[in-house]
This record gives C-alpha cells, structure tokens and sequence, in this order.
C-alpha cells in the first residue's frame, strides 16, 4: 500500500509540473448527475443520486483535477469510492464481513441476500470524499486519420465523509494504472487498467483490486457526435461477493471546441454491481 500510495504521490507531482511548465494552460469546469439504482446482494433497493463538480488543468497531454461529490441516496449500505459504489453495508459493514450481527441472510436470485432494517423514511444527502487525479503522457502521436495516446492515471480519494450515513469508507482509496486511445479514422478504441488499493473498513476488508475496461466508438457529424459502448469489471473486492462487471453506452456532443454535452448509461450484470445507471455530464473551458 505504501509504494501504491508513493508511486501516485510521484504522478501528481510529474502532472503538476508538466502542466505548469507548459506556457498555455487549459482550465476547465466539469460535472455530472448520476443516478443508480439496485438491490444489490441486500433485501432492500437502494437509489442513489451524485452530484459532481470539479476543476483540472490540461496541457500538452498532462492534466490534473479535483472533483467534489454531493450524494443523496435512501440508504446506508452503499459507500462512494473513486470507482463506483461498493455495497459494503454503511454502519451494518460487519455483516457483510461475517463478523456482524443483528441482520439475518437469505438465499436470493442473485446468490446470497442480507436482510436489512426498513429504510422507507431513510433519506440523507452530503458531501463525499474529494477526490484528486492526475494523468502524465506516455506516448503522443497524431496526423490525419489517426492517433494514439498512452497515459499513466492515478486517482487518490480523502477520506472526508461519514461513514456511518454511507458517503464513504473513511480510509483513504487510491488508484493507479494506464490509459490507452486508438483513433482510426471515425473510429476510436479505448483501453483502461488500473490497480486499486481500499482502505478497510473496521469490520471489512476491502480487498486490494485490478480495474479494466474497453470501449469503442465512432464520431458522427464531422465529429460533433459521438457514440461510445464500455465494458468494465474488476476483481473481487469482497470477500464472497462476486466482482462487479458493467457495460454501458455514451454519447457525447460537442457545442463548441471548448465545451460538450454527454449522457451515458449501464447496466449491471451481478450483485456487486448497481442494476443500473443513468447519467448526464458537461465540461466547459474557462
């Protein structure tokens, strides 16, 4: 943990240099809404709403960002990480981790289910963990029917937020891995992969994991359009919890050079997973 946690802190500094040694900075304001909705491997159904701002420097391939989340949701059991959400049980975690008592389990369609209190009147909404991410260019390379790009991502989220009301872990997450884009023409594809490190909750490991995920689009309209499936999953963070695994569809308009419009969708395929996603973003530069 501690090199993951070294090795991100020499990203962020290579980004931060990068981007100020370059004598055009671009800034930029970004946010999303994200809607999720599913039961998980619990009884009861849990809905989220994220509300995420954020502002990052690019140049020349180098970007660093800050984002902020704001979350609603009708339930403790599911806690934001820079990945997504992981249904770790909130304040009840130690069920989840065998260690717990007070809830009882239930075989279900999806494998196992944990019954939980009735949260009908259940309903909070705060901040969650901030969230810090850089990105420093590996390979550049383009003329005019193609281009690639390769990066070196890292991702470290501040444990800020409650636990107990389901915003967060309250340990410090991190991230780090690669990002590769192939233009060809019309055409894009897009590989990730990242190793994460979750802070352990008192009652539940949250186990150290490899992210993935592939996408491929096509651009539309001279490029004002574009059209872009995903595919992601992870390995198991949980213990006797299958790893999550979505896929999804965006699409993203482009008003102007500056600025873009996108929505997206997912869908999740297991109970580690939200049943689905719906979401709608923007980035405008300043």
């Amino acid at each position: 943990m501690t090199k993951v946690k070294n090795h991100i802190i020499l990203i962020v500094f290579m980004s931060i240099i990068g981007v100020f040694n370059s004598q055009a900075q671009q800034l930029y304001y970004s946010g999303s809404v994200q809607y999720s909705n599913g039961s998980y491997y619990f009884t009861e159904t849990t809905s989220s709403l994220y509300v995420t701002n954020g502002m990052s420097l690019q140049q020349n391939g180098y970007s660093f960002s800050v984002s902020v989340p704001f979350v609603v949701q009708n339930s403790p059991w599911i806690s934001y990480t820079q990945y997504g959400s992981i249904p770790t049980g909130g304040p009840q975690h130690g069920v989840v981790g065998g260690s717990g008592s007070g809830m009882g389990m239930s075989s279900g369609k999806g494998g196992r289910r944990i019954s939980i209190p009735d949260t009908v009147s259940y309903n909070k909404s705060s901040f969650s963990d901030p969230t810090v991410s850089v990105g420093v260019p590996i390979l550049s390379t383009t003329n005019v029917n193609m281009s690639t790009s390769l990066k070196i991502m890292g991702d470290l989220k501040i444990p800020l937020a409650d636990p107990s009301q389901g915003f967060g872990t309250g340990e410090w997450d991190g991230g780090l891995g690669t990002a590769f884009s192939q233009r060809f023409s019309s055409w894009f594809v897009m590989l990730n992969a990242m190793y994460w490190w979750f802070g352990d909750m008192p009652d539940l490991e949250l186990k150290d994991a490899f992210s993935y995920g592939a996408g491929i689009g096509k651009s539309i309209d001279a490029g004002n359009w574009m059209v872009l499936g995903t595919f992601s999953g992870m390995t198991r963070i949980i213990a006797d919890a299958d790893p999550p695994i979505n896929a999804g569809m965006g699409i993203t308009y482009s008003i102007n050079p500056k600025n873009s419009l996108s929505t997206n969708a997912t869908i999740g395929f297991n109970d580690s997973s939200a049943d689905f996603t719906l979401g709608f973003g923007w980035q405008f530069r300043l």
